[in-house]
């Protein structure tokens, strides 16, 4: 089996689906990944921020929006999944109407609808009292979300903003059964029913996590694979040997320059290694309550001491720290 190394984070919600310009796959067959981590936290992409709960759990749910799978590296081209079409706003850029796909079906044969999408985002927007949304913050421009009938989803904003359709497109956004939702908003922390490519078959703690293709998947043809399997792995030494041994097929978070190295020089082109920029970041906080740093001039002093023009290179050489800014590149 070809084996393949990913040194930048991939959401699993796009297996099975060509890069532009790639060859087209062969379908059926069974890939065996591995996550980085010992267990995910919950199951619950809304109230986790972690690649162990995303790289685990996205095969089983859609979303309304994406990046184009057939175009990852871009950070400007978005699709619809759910939707029929990314609509065009009205009342000057705060009115957002989506239309909803009559075929999607969760994993009990119950058709998904608008209230299913409007229930999953307000459940994101403004989760009830105890419910955690980690992205919560992300959508403040958000002023309701409502469903009308069964075929539309509304939007309204506060203020006009081109950062609302990239906000939408978060692989973590995933669509619940708004039944389940009213009647216990955390059923999904520990249980997964979803309406995505894949089905769920089986999850052993602190083991592995599995799932089977969706034959009701609305977008047909797709995925190209049987199934899956996700292995946990918490120590780095396991997840290389998986990969060097050929137990599996690709890391999909990444590994640390020098391990890089060390699996291509044993694998040489059984190897594929895919590169991008992370966002990610030692974040150095000062305590704004306190003398000195109360003056937003020392704060800004403070950062500006810190050369990352220079520092990024040599991180670069020791860790996944690549590009000043990751995927959300500065202006100098």
């Amino acid at each position: 089996m070809h084996r393949s190394l990913a040194a930048g984070v991939a959401i699993l919600l796009l297996i099975g689906l060509p890069a532009a310009g790639a060859e087209m796959p062969k379908r059926g067959g069974t890939l065996t990944y591995m996550i980085p981590a010992d267990a995910p936290p919950s199951f619950d992409g809304h109230r986790e921020a972690t690649f162990a709960t995303v790289h685990a759990v996205a095969p089983f749910y859609s979303v309304l929006i994406r990046v184009n799978p057939e175009n990852p590296a871009s950070t400007t081209d978005f699709v619809c999944d759910v939707c029929a079409e990314i609509p065009e706003p009205s009342d000057g850029g705060r009115i957002y109407a989506f239309l909803i796909r009559d075929d999607v079906r969760f994993e009990d044969g119950s058709v998904l609808t608008a209230y299913d999408v409007a229930a999953s985002w307000n459940k994101i927007v403004d989760p009830p009292e105890g419910v955690i949304s980690a992205r919560r913050g992300y959508y403040s421009m958000i002023q309701s979300v409502e469903a009308p009938d069964a075929k539309i989803v509304v939007f309204r904003l506060k203020y006009a903003t081109s950062a609302f359709i990239p906000a939408l497109a978060d692989p973590y956004a995933f669509l619940y059964k708004k039944e389940i939702l009213d009647r216990d908003p955390r059923w999904f922390e520990k249980n997964i029913m979803g309406s995505g490519p894949f089905r769920f078959t089986e999850y052993q703690v602190g083991q592995s996590i599995s799932g089977v293709r969706n034959p009701d998947y609305y977008h047909r043809g797709l995925p190209y694979l049987d199934g899956f399997t996700g292995i946990f792995a918490d120590k780095q030494s396991i997840r290389v040997s998986a990969i060097r041994s050929d137990r599996a097929a690709i890391e999909f978070r990444g590994f640390p320059p020098a391990t890089r190295d060390e699996l291509r020089a044993a694998l040489g082109s059984e190897l594929t290694v895919q590169e991008s920029d992370w966002n990610c970041g030692n974040l150095i906080t000062p305590n704004h309550q306190r003398k000195p740093f109360d003056d937003v001039r020392v704060r800004r002093a403070l950062t500006l001491a810190i050369d990352r023009w220079h520092g990024a290179p040599g991180l670069s050489r020791i860790s996944v720290m690549k590009t000043v800014g990751g995927v959300a590149f500065p202006r100098r």
